[in-house]
């Protein structure tokens, strides 16, 4: 770089002739930096909210002792851990006592997120801890104070230890569903597990090694445990672990965040196209301007390169000052939009990453290349000639050529926005078929606008007349800006989609309680309860529990059932005639159709059954097959009928398998229902420490 071409640049600016190009450059910048930086702070933030769901970034989880070897790893990856062990035991107060879940982790413990606590059972002062209870402590759940009918600094007998009651739970990170987690919660510290020796070979008990560190620390874990599990694989060895993600844990908010995402690239991508318009328009032009200059220069006996260079040079300076005021503009609209959507992120957001500015640099050169540098490429080429003779062709690139670089530099930003190929010529070929519709509709109106215009003054004569002799660039602009107009009132439909997904992540009918274990004798009881307290409640299903044995008369090994990862254990069993909401038959028919193609039910002591899909699968089953149950030491045998998907996060009663009904009749069972309080001050009364008395009475008097 020289002094001249600076010199060249200036006066090109002070001409006015870069105006336009510069600006289009700086609006691209700053509309990328904008978008870029609040999404990626919205995503930290969320993600970190969803990694508090698992109080960790990374959860190895398993039925027995978490090896040695995978904590060697977190250790030589520098991430932080902390343990957890979860099961189910009794919990003794003098004479009272309670089936309770009970949590023992360590003092680390959580990772991510926050305990809620108080120090008084009726106080609504909330204390956030970092940290997990001390050795001797014990942290209980309110209900659990009523149940044992105790009080904060009271003890409490679990397994062989004595624990002394300092702190009741309000929340905790990581408290999860299911029916492992229905009894009150006792949290105590993994220190005193040895003394209470509850834990022994074969106890039923879930570990937990928590792990929490940078993005590159969690990939390089979950690189190591996939290359460890693959070759347990291939030795045929069995792999007792799973590795969780937040993701995983929390699939729907992920799912939500994923859309939150297209939702803000999509909006990124109009203003690049706006912006890359506008200084592809602008390039022609300056590159027509510059002509009669490079002709001149090559006179004076300047070569073609050092012409080439100096143009190079001159874009180079654009491109990076417009680029750094883009992102520095950019900076600057991020907290303008952080103003707008504050009110939809009830978060604290993290600071941004490094991605934003380098996705919004490399926007910045990209535009450049794609948009203004094929206008300005063959000017070097321009005969010396063109000086004196006006009418030799300037060899500027074709419009078609820079048409097809302009959308190859599209298509490269948006992959680059998003990661998928697929995405980016889906939004482009509906964006550029959406241009053919426009682009013809343009036309006919541009006919309309040259008849207007023969009977109009002089002025708009001439100005009508040419539009229409600049058809071509007219089409342009008209397509241009009428299409991205189109665009950002779908992005505002879009908005309303999306923040409803934001703030309702569950219906509103979402069940609030699940009612189970409800003996035979009981339930006529409990649903008059129930209709009295104006709590409605779903379909009532009855539960047995049971194991699978053979497959087609071969014997199921635990690894194989383990494979499944939930009929390694007993697991429970349903019979009904309707197919449950959220489920869906891929295989087969369902239980209460016909079966013609199932010879098997031709034995009349034969039974069917549904199973779901992601079960049948690891085990290898298909309809037709037959397994033999065994149900309290009962064995019998049954055809599997259909095979069909559960959409688990209805939060409504799902099952691996459910039987068709009679299969089930000789056995005792349990109900199960959900419930929903049509009022919902039915089930929380009263301070948050006394929240669910009526579901409290229910337990004592059930």
């Amino acid at each position: 770089m020289n002094l001249v071409d600076v010199r060249l640049l200036w006066r090109d600016w002070r001409g006015g002739q870069l105006n336009l190009i510069v600006s289009a450059l700086v609006l691209a910048v700053m509309v990328v930096t904008a978008v870029s930086l609040l999404a990626d702070r919205v995503e930290r933030g969320i993600s970190e909210q969803i990694s508090s769901f698992l109080a960790a970034d990374l959860s190895l989880q398993g039925g027995v002792e978490i090896a040695p070897d995978y904590r060697a790893q977190a250790d030589a990856l520098t991430l932080e851990t902390a343990d957890i062990a979860q099961f189910r035991s009794m919990v003794f107060a003098g004479e009272a006592n309670h089936l309770s879940s009970v949590k023992a982790v360590s003092i680390e413990y959580p990772l991510r997120g926050l305990i809620e606590v108080t120090q008084e059972n009726d106080s609504q002062q909330v204390e956030n801890l970092n940290r997990g209870p001390a050795p001797g402590e014990a942290w209980v759940e309110a209900r659990l104070l009523n149940l044992l009918d105790v009080d904060i600094g009271d003890q409490i007998e679990v397994g062989y230890s004595t624990l002394t009651i300092t702190r009741v739970i309000v929340n905790e990170p990581d408290r999860g569903t299911g029916f492992s987690t229905a009894g009150a919660r006792v949290m105590m510290s993994t220190l005193d597990l040895p003394e209470s020796k509850l834990i022994r070979p074969g106890s039923q008990v879930r570990h937990k090694l928590l792990m929490a560190g940078t993005d590159l620390q969690v990939e390089q874990y979950r690189t190591w445990f996939k290359a460890r599990e693959a070759a347990q694989k291939d030795e045929n060895a069995i792999n007792h672990y799973r590795l969780v993600t937040p993701q995983d844990s929390e699939e729907r908010l992920s799912e939500a965040l994923e859309r939150g995402r297209a939702f803000l690239l999509l909006s990124g991508t109009i203003g690049v196209l706006l912006a890359g318009l506008a200084m592809a328009l602008a390039s022609h032009r300056y590159a027509s301007r510059l002509t009669d200059q490079v002709a001149l220069m090559k006179a004076w006996g300047q070569d073609t390169a050092s012409i080439r260079r100096s143009h190079m040079i001159r874009l180079l300076i654009i491109a990076a000052t417009a680029t750094a005021i883009g992102l520095m503009l950019g900076w600057i609209a991020h907290y303008l939009l952080l103003e707008i959507a504050r009110e939809l992120f009830d978060a604290h957001l993290p600071g941004p990453g490094w991605r934003p500015w380098i996705v919004a640099t490399i926007t910045g050169f990209v535009c450049v290349i794609g948009f203004a540098l094929p206008a300005l490429w063959h000017l070097p080429t321009i005969a010396p000639l063109r000086v004196l003779r006006r009418d030799i062709p300037s060899s500027l690139v074709s419009q078609g050529r820079r048409l097809i670089i302009g959308i190859s530099a599209l298509i490269a930003l948006t992959f680059w926005y998003s990661g998928s190929i697929v995405m980016s010529l889906m939004f482009l070929g509906t964006l550029f078929a959406l241009f053919g519709i426009c682009a013809l509709i343009a036309m006919q109106i541009l006919k309309l606008v040259q008849r207007f215009g023969s009977w109009r003054g002089s002025y708009v004569r001439l100005g009508l007349a040419n539009l229409w002799r600049r058809r071509a660039q007219t089409l342009i602009q008209l397509v241009g800006f009428s299409a991205t107009l189109m665009l950002l009132l779908v992005v505002i439909g879009m908005r309303t989609n999306l923040i409803a997904e934001w703030q309702a992540q569950l219906p509103e009918n979402t069940p609030s309680h699940f009612l189970f274990n409800v003996a035979n004798s009981e339930q006529q009881a409990m649903q008059e309860l129930l209709e009295r307290e104006n709590i409605s409640a779903d379909k009532w299903y009855p539960m047995v529990r049971g194991r699978l044995v053979t497959l087609n008369d071969e014997v199921l090994t635990a690894e194989r059932l383990r494979q499944t990862d939930g009929l390694g254990r007993e697991v429970n069993f349903t019979q009904t005639d309707e197919l449950p909401y959220a489920n869906e038959i891929i295989a087969g028919r369902w239980l209460s159709e016909a079966q013609p193609d199932l010879p098997a039910l031709d034995d009349p002591e034969m039974t069917q059954f549904s199973m779901e899909q992601e079960v049948a699968e690891a085990l290898g089953v298909q309809v037709g097959d037959v397994i033999e149950f065994s149900i309290g030491g009962i064995k019998f045998d049954s055809v599997l009928s259909s095979i069909r998907t559960v959409d688990w996060r209805t939060m409504t009663p799902n099952f691996y398998i459910i039987f068709k009904p009679g299969a089930l009749d000789r056995f005792s069972p349990n109900w199960l229902t959900s419930i929903h309080a049509e009022e919902p001050m039915a089930l929380n009364v009263g301070p948050i420490n006394q929240q669910a008395k009526f579901i409290q009475q229910i337990v004592r008097e059930y």
